[in-house]
Parts: C-alpha cells; sequence; structure tokens
C-alpha cells in the first residue's frame, strides 16, 4: 500500500487541477452566453441610486 501512495497523492492532485481548468471554462462560457459575471458586487447600483436620490435632495 505504501508503494501506491504517490500514486494515489498524484492522482488526487490531477483531479484537483483538472475540475478547477473545468470550474474556469464554465465561467467562461457563461459570461460569453449569459451576458457576463459582474465582479463589482452591485457596487455600480449603488453609486447610481445614490446619484439619483442626491439628485432630488
Amino acid at each position: 500500500m505504501a508503494n501506491r501512495l504517490p500514486l494515489l497523492i498524484t492522482l488526487a492532485g490531477v483531479a484537483v487541477l483538472f475540475l478547477s481548468i473545468l470550474f474556469v471554462f464554465a465561467l467562461v462560457l457563461g459570461a460569453m452566453f449569459f451576458g457576463g459575471i459582474e465582479f463589482t458586487g452591485g457596487h455600480t447600483d449603488a453609486a447610481a441610486s445614490l446619484a439619483s436620490i442626491s439628485s432630488l435632495v
């Protein structure tokens, strides 16, 4: 069993690397087909609503 340990560790590392690449690929495809991904956390929406409120005062 000790002889197989490096092989199992290598396979686990390859699986994690493959899944992370697949996740990034899915993010890119999602951004292409569904209008992009907003990473601002809504700051632009908050700034726009704050500007509209301040213009009323």
